[in-house]
């Protein structure tokens, strides 16, 4: 697979009154096209810090981020962030809009997700007739919206009870295979990068280095709950647990 984004020897350091505060240390990593990666560790460890970089929210570092030729990136952030005076079909086109890529194409696209992930007859209500779930369902489709080659996902399905954050991961998980997106997924939960991730990388505590880069083969990759049942499910588990900081 062709490689979307390398980065090299990437160091982020903060200033504050009481110093330099060393946050991330020589960190070194591919990503290839069509590939999803979690990223987990420690709480500060610098894992949403990447993702800034990465977008060019944060341009603050040493080192490399090499992207390839016109790469698009999209980042979805924790919160759903949908404008409740807008409707569900404006959230959804919103990116476009600011973008200035309400092209024809693009808008039949927007109608074609919101049908296929049964979204289509709430096109005209407000975000407060939606579930929590449902809301991640429509962010989500803001962003494929704008057909990123890569797509940022920062710790999405947090805000989520239990149950809820397994139907909407999975819908999620689903709909990224469809799309055939590259993604780097930022999460707190060892089960989430699991079943969610072709590569597990474990970061460790501040000044956050790669301690670990863990490959997740699978039988099954249809669905999370799938994979959840897969028979290596609890040696990748145990696996990335001894290698966690905590």
């Amino acid at each position: 697979m062709n490689n979307l984004l390398e980065i090299k020897n990437l160091t982020k350091n903060y200033h504050t009154k009481e110093g330099e505060i060393k946050a991330i240390k020589d960190c070194n990593l591919k990503v290839s096209k069509g590939e999803i990666i979690a990223l987990v560790g420690p709480s500060g460890c610098g894992k949403s810090t990447l993702l800034s970089i990465i977008s060019e929210l944060d341009k603050d570092y040493q080192g490399e981020v090499i992207k390839s030729d016109n790469l698009k990136i999209a980042y979805m952030l924790q919160s759903d962030a949908l404008f409740p005076w807008l409707t569900i079909y404006e959230n959804a086109i919103l990116g476009l809009k600011v973008q200035k890529m309400l092209t024809e194409e693009n808008l039949t696209y927007v109608d074609y997700l919101l049908k296929f992930y049964n979204l289509d007859e709430f096109k005209n209500k407000y975000p407060k007739s939606l579930s929590g779930g449902m809301k991640q369902r429509v962010a989500l489709i803001r962003t494929l919206a704008l057909k990123p080659d890569l797509l940022l996902l920062d710790e999405p399905f947090s805000a989520l009870d239990q149950q809820a954050r397994l139907v909407i991961s999975d819908d999620v998980y689903k709909i990224i295979k469809k799309e055939k997106k590259t993604v780097i997924l930022v999460t707190h939960n060892i089960e989430e990068a699991i079943t969610f991730a072709d590569r597990v990388i474990v970061l460790t505590k501040r000044p956050s280095y790669i301690k670990n880069i863990v490959e997740i083969k699978m039988d099954n990759n249809d669905s999370i709950y799938e994979r959840r049942k897969d028979k290596n499910y609890f040696k990748y588990f145990d696996i990335i647990w001894k290698d966690l900081d905590i």
